[in-house]
């Protein structure tokens, strides 16, 4: 009976070791459309955070939002292999302008001013969207790089376009 006792806790300890190691490998974040704010664009929209999602209220101008991307020792952005953001197209060309959402991947330089975005994806109508963008500039060549999303949502028709929330995964 005694002899089972050691085994047991060397079984728990492997068990415990190996249970810990899986988790590492994998992380991901979902993350509120709440958290993002406006920026990087013409302030010629009206902006509203109702809870659930960021909003372009506007009938006459688009707005840009940027969204926060989690960079930390523990989720470093050029580790990032899967970004996807969700939200609702209910927008309208006015003035030859786009009526599709619009999303790019971008960085803040950290020792000089100025960026770089990705090239942008759209979507292709009204209704609920998933975008996802290239990664260009979240690579380990920009680790020093602030990076966060932006995404450009066009004025509202018969209902607003809106941020609901973003995935990101390694």
């Amino acid at each position: 009976m005694h002899r089972s006792i050691p085994l047991f806790i060397i079984g728990a300890v492997v068990s415990a070791a190996l249970v810990n190691s899986s988790d590492a490998a994998a992380l991901h974040e979902r993350v509120s459309g709440t958290n993002c704010s406006y920026g990087n664009g013409t302030p010629s929209g009206t902006l509203i955070s109702i809870g659930n999602a960021i909003f372009n209220q506007s009938t006459t101008g688009a707005e840009s939002v940027s969204c926060p991307v989690t960079d930390d020792d523990r989720f470093r952005k050029h580790d990032i292999t899967t970004l996807n953001i969700h939200g609702y197209n209910g927008g309208i060309s006015v003035s030859g302008g786009s009526a599709e959402v619009e999303a790019s991947t971008c960085v803040t330089f950290f020792g000089s001013t100025g960026g770089s975005c990705s090239t942008s994806v759209n979507t292709t109508g009204n209704g609920n969207y998933t975008l996802s963008p290239p990664l260009t500039f979240w690579t380990s060549a920009h680790a020093a790089d602030f990076g966060y999303i932006r995404v450009k949502l066009p004025p509202k028709g018969s209902n607003p376009s809106s941020v609901r929330g973003y995935y990101t995964s390694n």
